[in-house]
């Protein structure tokens, strides 16, 4: 892409909801406290993420939810179109409190229907973020949707493989390296970005579930997430979906003819038709170049890494930057 095209767009900046509750387990704290204000490179994990979203054209008002004593001390000196929004409880309470709260703002704006309005939904634990990454990653979402007959009511940031590679172990300099779900277009990961339209899903127990417990480490997760699964309408083919994932990544261990089936198989179009199914509302996997979404702070070790390579791992970002320019028509820019 050469710097004189332009990238497709939205009808209006997004709203941003940027989850940073406090979870009640303590043992998803990192040295006994909430992510979101683990200080990296002399500001909290929040203020990288909100400060990147203040620099990215395709943004418009940010609403934040979490304790907001400790969330206003993490934010001094922000713009107005910063909004605090008190905590409700799980993932999905809060993602709706953010999301009312944007809703109440533009109660009077009646250039859009409010139960097609798409909000980027991001974590508050991504130190790896920046403006241009989300102006891409916007800017693709606007794309599928663009081609679409309808909008997807969830646009699911992954990141792949290639994406992934730079921010592995490197000779004696430390590394983050991750399970990687086996496709048949690519092998990749959730990216901590979603574009969603919260009132284009129908089953939204589910969705808290799936949340909850999308980290497959725990053989206990899985079960829970299995179980869910099997309740929902089309359960019974999204858990088949499921266990054919696993086995193909137990057998990408040895290769040959069987992992090579299995993982042929494994289609963009069944895994995003069967998710569609559960959720309540049409799914699209929108892959970013920019791997570095996908590292988020899951313990103490990770801060660790990311704290030492994080000046490293941002240069990197910058060279997926030179390769992918994003440009905006001026009607898009920020006022």
């Amino acid at each position: 892409m050469n710097q004189e095209e332009y990238l497709p767009s939205f009808s209006h900046p997004l709203d941003a909801i940027v989850l940073a509750g406090m979870h009640r387990d303590s043992t998803r704290r990192i040295k006994g406290q909430n992510k979101a204000f683990l200080i990296l490179d002399g500001r909290p994990l929040l203020r990288h993420v909100v400060d990147a979203l203040l620099g990215a054209q395709s943004i418009g008002d940010i609403f934040v939810v979490g304790p907001v004593g400790e969330v206003s001390k993490a934010l001094q000196s922000v713009p107005a179109e910063v909004h605090l929004v008190q905590q409700e409880g799980n993932m999905l309470a809060n993602c709706w409190a953010g999301a009312r709260a944007s809703e109440e703002r533009q109660a009077t704006d009646a250039k859009e229907d409010p139960l097609m309005r798409p909000y980027l939904l991001i974590s508050s634990d991504l130190p790896l973020i920046s403006s241009i990454s989300v102006d891409d990653y916007v800017a693709r979402c606007a794309a599928e949707d663009q081609a679409s007959d309808e909008p997807y009511g969830l646009m699911v940031g992954v990141a792949d493989e290639a994406g992934l590679t730079p921010f592995y172990p490197d000779g004696e300099k430390p590394g983050i390296i991750r399970p990687l779900v086996e496709l048949d277009f690519a092998r990749i990961r959730l990216a901590n970005i979603y574009v969603v339209r919260p009132r284009q899903l129908a089953h939204e127990e589910f969705l808290q579930t799936g949340f909850s417990h999308r980290k497959a480490v725990d053989w206990r997760n899985v079960v829970t997430l299995v179980f869910r699964v099997l309740s929902q309408k089309g359960g019974w083919h999204a858990a088949w979906l499921g266990l054919r994932l696993q086995v193909t990544l137990l057998a990408a261990r040895h290769g040959g003819r069987l992992y090579r089936w299995l993982r042929r198989g494994n289609t963009r179009e069944k895994i995003e038709a069967s998710t569609s199914t559960i959720i309540g509302g049409r799914l699209r996997f929108v892959t970013t170049p920019f791997g570095g979404l996908s590292l988020d702070v899951d313990d103490e070790e990770d801060f660790q890494v990311l704290n030492t390579r994080y000046h490293d791992w941002m240069a990197i970002h910058e060279a997926v930057r030179s390769e992918y320019p994003v440009t905006h028509t001026a009607d898009e820019s920020r006022t």
